[in-house]
């Protein structure tokens, strides 16, 4: 689990970040392999693109030994479950107290992601946020949403998500996530949830529709540990069938836990909303 001053996690060849990603060192220097498992997949059988991203954070997290400030990734074609990723990190420039650091991840000759972010940074004294947690009812007290997928299970159908408040065609949704353990607080377990933006953007548009993610952007506010996440998903627009979101995270006790924002392409309709 991520600190200010260090990596969420440290992997030593041979080892992987328990519970979400099956991420190993590769045969060059500051690349890394990750397993598509079933875990890690998304709604169509293929890799989670907010998994995809948790990854690459915590590769760049362990090649820098700093932790991750704010990812930025561009999605541009997919990775089947049963797949291995190759993820290689180029450190851009080290600072004293800031990385820059860019990293490809490809799969079978095709560019899967191309990520950017910031890591680091420094205690000033001056620590604080101006977003607060919206009130909604404590996660016992909401129902859990059903499963997503077409095959039954995903990364969103493993994590436990319940209805926090959504009102179709409104703007905002709502939910409660966690994770095993207090994975959903990590570094990788935000910015993994973070990708549910167009999912709650179904509700808003109150439409079921397939899509694709083109991009996620993930900043990181604060780690305090919590068992179960809230997310405040604010839909924007959608126009040329393109549609943009923002989202929120924060903890059970409302400290902000991180904020993100993404683009996703709708290739089709499919009928009345389905959860």
């Amino acid at each position: 689990m991520a600190s200010k001053n260090g990596p969420s996690t440290s992997l030593q060849p041979g080892s992987s970040l328990p519970d979400l990603l099956d991420l190993r060192p590769g045969s060059r220097q500051n690349s890394w392999l990750l397993h598509v498992t079933k875990e890690l997949g998304g709604a169509t059988g293929t890799l989670h693109g907010g998994c995809a991203l948790a990854a690459v954070a915590v590769a760049m997290e362990t090649t820098s030994d700093r932790p991750v400030s704010f990812i930025s990734g561009q999605f541009l074609s997919r990775a089947p479950l049963g797949s291995t990723v190759t993820i290689d990190v180029d450190q851009l420039v080290v600072g004293n107290r800031i990385t820059q650091a860019a990293a490809t991840c490809s799969y079978d000759d095709a560019v899967v992601l191309r990520a950017s972010a910031g890591l680091g940074g420094r205690e000033l004294g001056v620590d604080r946020s101006w977003l607060s947690a919206p009130n909604v009812p404590p996660p016992e007290e909401c129902p859990p949403r059903g499963p997503t997928s077409e095959t039954g299970y995903s990364f969103t159908d493993q994590a436990n998500i319940r209805l926090a408040g959504q009102e179709p065609g409104q703007r905002t949704v709502r939910y409660w996530a966690r994770l095993p353990g207090s994975l959903a607080s990590t570094a990788p377990g935000l910015i993994a949830l973070a990708d549910l933006l167009p999912s709650g953007m179904r509700v808003s548009l109150d439409s079921a529709f397939r899509g694709s993610s083109l991009d996620h952007t993930v900043r990181i506010a604060s780690l305090v540990t919590s068992e179960w996440v809230l997310m405040n998903i604010e839909a924007a627009t959608i126009q040329n069938s393109i549609g943009h979101g923002a989202i929120q995270l924060y903890a059970q006790t409302g400290e902000l836990l991180a904020i993100g924002s993404q683009s996703f392409a709708l290739s089709k309709l499919t009928g009345d909303l389905d959860r």
